[in-house]
């Protein structure tokens, strides 16, 4: 057999080139500007460079007769026999895979460099070899025993097939109860429900008032009742491509806009921050109930990570629903200060961060209010500021004429 050799790929070259160029250029300019620290910065990212360029010429796999060899950048010269090979291990992670070759007993002795070029001359020398090549999601997905090459996976590794192989228990208990005529049918519902729940946010955007906050809350909550509904079975991303053909996606692009809208609306709104909490805790905690009551009855194996992200997700919708919902619940009449206005700022006005200054209660304070409302003020000029409070006690006010 021929001696056969895998190098890098041309573009770790390239790559490193243009590190060097460009971040030696940028040191220099700095350090004429005499902006030693900034110049330094630069510096690993050249060294960097200059690692990937080293990768280039050194490192490669060296295909022999009866061995190969690793040339790595630093480390010696690693020779493997190939009686000693067990497999080449393939592991998907994310979006890439992982190659590992496995020996006899199961251990990893090396991962191969995915920048390397012409992996099908390893292929080749490998099956001539009668060395196997398996995919270790494959197997999982097919419910092979794979406990011998798990010492094998790194740690990062390990948790994301766990999860792949708790998501497949779970999608095993749904298809004993579901046929896959009503798992086509959910699915085609969730879609029109999707799209029904997005509309409804240019509806509500179009409304305005309080029109606009009872609409955004029903959307938000429709949403979170469908993900209580098909606990556990709805995913918002699933591992593996079983998960794909048999889960229920989230319908959460309707829920993101109208948590996105509560949030962005409340901006003219000013209140105290602890008294807000204590009600985003509150509406937590009354909507965590179903969710917990859901999760006992289930009887299939869930990951506590995906029991703590459902709290956090939660969370993140009692926190946007805070103010509107203590909007909707405000019956009282308002009362009212009236201030002068000592100083404007603009934090920026692509966010719309806008804010009077003015004297309340001996103290200067900022409050927020709209692009519109902050243009048509002056400084010298005298405001109302309209105080109100929901009947769940959060006090808030707003600055108009």
């Amino acid at each position: 057999m021929d001696e056969k050799i895998i190098k890098s790929k041309k573009i770790v070259k390239i790559i490193g080139i243009v590190d060097i160029i460009f971040f030696s250029l940028m040191s220099i300019f700095l350090g004429l500007l005499d902006n030693l620290v900034a110049s330094l910065f630069f510096i690993p990212f050249i060294v960097l460079g200059i690692v990937l360029i080293v990768a280039y010429k050194k490192q490669r796999i060296i295909l022999e007769e009866d061995q190969l060899t690793l040339c790595h950048i630093i480390k010696k010269k690693q020779q493997i026999k190939y009686q000693d090979i067990h497999c080449l291990l393939l592991i998907p992670l994310n979006n890439k895979i992982q190659m590992a070759l496995i020996d006899q007993q199961y251990n990893r002795l090396i991962t191969l460099d995915e920048t390397f070029t012409n992996f099908n001359l390893l292929f080749k020398t490998l099956d001539e070899k009668n060395i196997k090549t398996l995919d270790f999601a494959k197997m999982i997905e097919k419910n092979k025993d794979v406990s011998k090459y798990v010492k094998a996976l790194n740690m990062i590794e390990k948790n994301f097939y766990k999860a792949i192989v708790t998501e497949n228990k779970t999608l095993l208990n749904m298809s004993k109860k579901k046929t896959s005529v009503e798992i086509e049918k959910t699915k085609r519902t969730l879609k029109l429900v999707s799209w029904g729940l997005t509309l409804l946010n240019l509806v509500a955007f179009l409304l305005g008032g309080k029109k606009m906050f009872i609409i955004l809350i029903i959307i938000i909550l429709i949403s979170y009742a469908i993900y209580i509904k098909h606990y556990p079975y709805i995913y918002i991303e699933t591992n593996s491509k079983k998960g794909e053909e048999q889960a229920f996606q989230m319908p959460f692009i309707g829920a993101s806009i109208a948590l996105i809208l509560c949030v962005s609306t409340t901006k003219i709104y000013n209140y105290i921050g602890n008294q807000f909490m204590l009600t985003t805790l509150g509406i937590a905690f009354i909507l965590v109930i179903p969710y917990i009551i859901k999760s006992t009855r289930i009887p299939v194996p869930q990951r506590l990570g995906r029991k703590i992200s459902v709290v956090f997700m939660v969370f993140a919708i009692s926190f946007s629903m805070a103010f509107p919902l203590n909007y909707l619940l405000t019956f009282e009449q308002p009362t009212h200060k009236i201030i002068v206005i000592t100083n404007k700022r603009s934090t920026s006005s692509k966010t719309g961060d806008y804010c009077l200054y003015g004297n309340w209660n001996g103290k200067n304070k900022s409050f927020s209010v709209s692009s519109k409302e902050y243009y048509r003020t002056s400084i010298g000029d005298r405001k109302r500021i309209c105080i109100r409070q929901s009947i769940l006690g959060l006090k808030y006010y707003t600055v108009h004429e």
